[in-house]
């Protein structure tokens, strides 16, 4: 490292450092790092020390908590420019476009098999049984139903419930959850990152414009895979996914709270839950 820019550890040429401004930069960074770690990661049968350099790397030109650091050597990276010839620039670009195709090709492949089977974050994060309450503003309904006046607000808000196991999910008016089994949580995304309206599926058959709430995995691959965090936060889309059918990413809304709920309160409302299909079943029979 005493000899190497670390944006040089990254594979990213002067002239790209150059070109973009420090946050997409950063973000560049950041996704580079996490795909060669996939790699070079021991415990996933990588190099040590290769791992370690980029552990290295990252650290200096981590933005949020190192912005010197990150400032200094982009400055002396981009330097490197005036001692360049016009050839060796072209030849440069060359090379980069090459790595930046290995890397979406590489963040395809090895990332998104990462993903199904499991964050090891979330994993964890329902290690101990917690289970969690969203409270969520169901974005692609006020897109589709919005200019509608006798639509009721509250049709925008929904709830879900997240165990282990199993989700549970109402709209804010509905009185019981509905039990969804095999239906798991994928990650969340700032809202700021991307469009997901541009994104979604919509069906061309209908005469007004109508978004599915769902996109292809291809489409979530390449354009939100990068952005993809493993956390529950406010203020950002949470996608689900079914594992047995994994052709399509679901997005259920943004996040507008969260909160803890503890087994008893799961409990009351599985109660009711048996209730409603008590109810439900005695019903049909008797029709």
């Amino acid at each position: 490292m005493r000899n190497k820019n670390p944006f040089e550890v990254f594979g990213l040429s002067p002239k790209i450092v150059k070109e973009l401004d420090e946050e997409a930069l950063y973000k560049l960074v950041k996704s580079v790092y996490r795909v060669l770690q996939l790699i070079y990661h021991p415990d996933r049968g990588g190099d040590p020390e290769k791992s370690l350099e980029l552990n290295k790397a990252f650290e200096l030109l981590n933005l949020e908590k190192n912005p010197e650091s990150f400032k200094e050597y982009r400055k002396k990276y981009i330097a490197r420019l005036s001692r360049k010839t016009l050839q060796s620039e072209i030849e440069e670009l060359r090379t980069q476009n090459r790595r930046l195709k290995f890397y979406n090709e590489l963040l395809k492949e090895k990332f998104w098999q990462y993903l199904e089977t499991g964050f090891e974050t979330i994993e964890n994060f329902f290690s101990n049984n917690k289970i969690i309450k969203l409270k969520i503003f169901d974005i692609v309904s006020h897109i589709n139903f919005s200019d509608i006046r006798s639509i009721k607000k509250q049709i925008y808000f929904k709830e879900l419930i997240l165990t282990k196991e199993f989700i549970l999910k109402k709209r804010s008016y509905e009185k019981y959850f509905i039990k969804i089994q095999n239906y798991k949580f994928l990650g969340t995304i700032k809202r700021e990152y991307i469009e997901p309206w541009v994104l979604l599926e919509r069906d061309p058959k209908e005469e007004k414009f109508i978004l599915k709430n769902y996109m292809n995995k291809e489409t979530f691959i390449k354009e939100c895979l990068v952005y993809l965090n493993p956390k529950l936060n406010i203020n950002t889309y949470v996608f689900f996914y079914y594992p047995d059918d994994f052709q399509k990413v679901y997005l259920e809304g943004v996040i507008i709270n969260t909160e803890e709920i503890k087994n008893i309160e799961l409990s009351e409302i599985l109660e009711m839950q048996t209730i409603k299909s008590s109810i439900t079943t005695a019903l049909a029979e008797k029709k």
